[in-house]
């Protein structure tokens, strides 16, 4: 229902010369902020709409109200978004009022999931009680899940849902495997109470022929969905002997991943997009790549070419080298001079190194240095590693809690696999809730679009097998690595394709 009747628009003074002036300028800046954060210059354009939001004139005022909430939305600060669009004109004749209805709607859906996955519920349910209250509920399918999840009522599966883990328990692996379990032992007991049961089938197995075995035992026992393997060739091995039950693999290599088979790994392609996303937000349009020979380098420098992808900025060189080499001096020499940014997958105990080659070809100076994961190694913290101070990387949420809570609970620290244990029981207590409501099978719902919590990062699952998964943007600073954007826990909206839908006809 519109806030004004159709036929009566808002009423507006003649407008001079000079206003007209004004509103050319407000509408070219509001372009430009819509422009940088469809770019991933996100702090920049809401520092922009921040002034916007103030213009006189409508409908630029709610235009920018509907850019910078999904502005702020993007930079994990929800709460402030549904609040900028407080008093942002709903008017379901105008391609503006429902884009900004439906962009409130599934703001409040948005942070009421937030809320239940971190047991809120109280929160969760007085937003799922303004979304009750509003004239366009952009998805009602996902508020009655959501509603479901609070208070499981109404027919439902009762039944415990049936999940097949395959990990190493013994061998070289024994460790990795051993903690994922614990991992998801640890934290089930909390997320299922009051709600479906889940029942875990574990397997001890490493190679190949173990897994296809195991995977055949599973699915013979009825499992409904399978964790694991840990190594790609198995999960070959593991899809083709389940028969089309959903695997969540732990695997880091992609060329594993096809329809019913995702990860829950944070994949080095992915790392380096996001840090390419991070340095294109500085401005940098310029990149260049110096990246290690092996599937490894391959895979993260996809993802900068994936990153630059329709964007104003362009990769003009690319130069290999020999990892296990300590003098890299002729790649080097091979990049050249004419870039901004350089994309260096490095471990973090070579970084230094080659940091330190860079600087004598004198590649250091205003380069902005960007990588994977790899890089969170203290080595890098130590004074003689200054030349990497300032460089950009993407790596996983750290949760100290989790890691706490597991060496009281175990004696001993978690292995770095352990957290992917965590996140597997967080997307199945959800999946199980999710069937017990909808009645799909679970591999229907492995692809929901709004994807699913976890605490070490959201995940979003593709119908290709490939997995989206949130992380942290770190920085290296002076004996730290600082957060410059926390990973998100939960997947965020998806901008839609103009951030500047047009007007009811008569706002101007």
């Amino acid at each position: 229902m519109p806030v004004w009747a159709a036929d009566t628009p808002p009423n507006h003074a003649p407008i001079s010369a000079p206003v007209a002036a004004q509103t050319d300028q407000a509408q070219t800046a509001l372009a430009q902020a819509a422009g940088q954060l469809q770019a991933g210059r996100i702090e920049a354009a809401i520092t922009a709409l921040k002034v916007l939001v103030n213009t006189p004139t409508e409908p630029i005022r709610s235009q920018s109200r509907y850019v910078l909430a999904y502005a702020l939305h993007r930079h994990n600060q929800t709460d402030d978004a549904i609040e900028a669009l407080e008093g942002t004109l709903t008017d379901t004749s105008s391609p503006l009022g429902r884009a900004v209805g439906a962009l409130r709607g599934n703001l409040l859906l948005h942070q009421a999931e937030l809320f239940i996955n971190t047991n809120q519920p109280d929160r969760a349910a007085a937003l799922l009680r303004d979304y009750e209250r509003l004239s366009v509920r952009p998805d009602d399918n996902r508020y009655n899940r959501l509603k479901f999840s609070l208070n499981p009522t109404g027919p439902r599966i009762t039944q415990p849902l049936s999940v097949g883990v395959i990990v190493p328990q013994s061998g070289s692996l024994g460790a990795a495997g051993t903690d994922v379990i614990r991992a998801m032992q640890m934290a089930l007991p909390s997320l299922v109470a009051n709600q479906r049961p889940i029942t875990l089938l574990v397997r001890d197995a490493t190679t190949s022929a173990e897994v296809a075995a195991a995977a055949t035992d599973l699915r013979r026992a009825g499992a409904e969905v399978v964790v694991g393997p840990l190594l790609a060739p198995a999960v070959a091995a593991a899809h083709e002997a389940l028969g089309g039950v959903p695997l969540l693999s732990l695997s880091s290599d992609a060329a594993v991943l096809q329809n019913g088979v995702h990860t829950l790994y944070f994949l080095p392609s992915q790392q380096a997009a996001l840090a390419t996303q991070a340095v294109l937000g500085l401005g940098k349009t310029r990149f260049a790549a110096l990246v290690p020979q092996g599937t490894y380098g391959e895979a993260a420098l996809g993802g900068l070419r994936n990153a630059l992808a329709g964007q104003n900025a362009q990769l003009v060189k690319t130069s290999f080298y020999n990892p296990t080499e300590n003098d890299i001096g002729a790649s080097i020499r091979e990049l050249g001079t004419d870039f901004e940014a350089l994309l260096l997958p490095a471990p973090g105990r070579t970084l230094p190194l080659i940091a330190a080659q860079l600087a004598y070809y004198d590649l250091d100076k205003n380069i902005q240095l960007l990588g994977t994961a790899v890089w969170q190694d203290n080595a890098i913290l130590v004074p003689s590693a200054s030349a990497t101070r300032g460089g950009l990387f993407a790596a996983p949420l750290r949760e100290e809690a989790f890691t706490t809570r597991f060496t009281q609970t175990y004696g001993a620290a978690p292995h770095p696999l352990a957290t992917l244990g965590t996140d597997a029981a967080y997307v199945l207590a959800q999946v199980a809730v999710a069937q017990a409501y909808t009645n799909q099978n679970i591999g229907q719902i492995l692809l929901r679009p709004e994807g699913f919590y976890a605490p070490g990062g959201a995940l979003k699952f593709n119908s290709n097998g490939q997995t989206e998964r949130s992380m942290s943007v770190l920085e290296i600073t002076e004996g730290a690595f600082t957060t410059r954007t926390p990973a998100a826990t939960l997947e965020p909206l998806p901008l839609p394709d103009t951030l500047l839908p047009e007007p009811r006809r008569g706002w101007w």
